[in-house]
């Protein structure tokens, strides 16, 4: 890989399917160790919407490299779905290009102003799953990545945000509203995914309502160029004490953290 940027890939796990990655996550990193805040920050706005493509291509082209075998999820915004030239459609020409099955790429939709076409991309999302292409929609149950836009939008998945996780195993307002998101996921057979678990009593709460994807530091760090092999991730949580400390998600960038 020549280009400036590089990717970390974060396992999204199956616990009933024994720690199996159901997904790697791809995220932004610089070749120096850059974060991905300090990467978008030095990026002008006239070109984002080709830095953004740029990045999910450099995500698939490096997911080939390192042999990964089951889904990659990459970001997207929802304003740039549609974008004939740095949107979905460009993501599936590079896929086809670099030799990767659609149907293995997850778009995440992660969006922290409103979404200002919400009909136009709820039929995008139709199409790519009449397509047998997956859109998961990021950090529900804060912002905008709301419950009306859960309805409206009917994604392939949910993500739900780390405000709902930390520390729901001591709050039954959170395990209320978490099962609820769940129950509702389940209607129209979306599954849903934990991010952000960063403790034995969350994943173990988390487990209890229902949820069998997820995803955050209790399970796996970031590793740039590498993907944690299920072995490792199970051997490390069953000897992990205490768990790891906090992510520290930073909210400035809404794309490729």
């Amino acid at each position: 890989m020549t280009s400036p940027i590089t990717m970390a890939f974060q396992p999204i796990v199956d616990i009933n399917d024994g720690w199996r990655p159901y997904a790697y996550e791809a995220l932004l990193r610089g070749q120096n160790g850059e974060s991905a805040s300090e990467i978008l920050a030095s990026i002008p706005a006239a070109d984002m919407l080709a830095f953004d493509a740029t990045c999910r291509r450099c995500a698939i082209e490096m997911a080939g490299f390192l042999g990964l075998k089951s889904r990659l999820s990459v970001n997207i915004s929802a304003e740039v779905v549609s974008n004939y030239r740095y949107g979905l459609h460009a993501t599936l020409r590079d896929a086809r290009e670099l030799g990767w099955s659609a149907s293995r790429i997850i778009f995440e939709i992660t969006e922290h102003a409103p979404i200002r076409k919400p009909n136009l991309l709820a039929r995008w999302i139709r199409a790519a799953r009449n397509r047998g292409i997956t859109v998961a929609l990021d950090d529900v149950g804060i912002g905008h990545a709301n419950l009306a836009n859960l309805l409206l939008l009917r994604p392939g998945m949910i993500k739900l945000a780390r405000e709902l996780i930390v520390g729901i195993d001591r709050d039954r307002s959170r395990q209320a509203i978490v099962k609820g998101m769940v129950e509702a996921a389940e209607a129209f057979r979306c599954p849903t995914v934990a991010e952000g678990v960063e403790t034995q009593q969350e994943f173990i709460q988390l487990n209890n309502l229902g949820i069998r994807l997820m995803q955050g530091y209790y399970i796996a760090r970031p590793a740039i160029a590498e993907l944690v092999v299920p072995q490792e991730i199970h051997a490390a949580v069953r000897t992990r004490t205490p768990p790891y400390p906090g992510t520290g998600r930073d909210r400035r960038a809404s794309l490729w953290l």
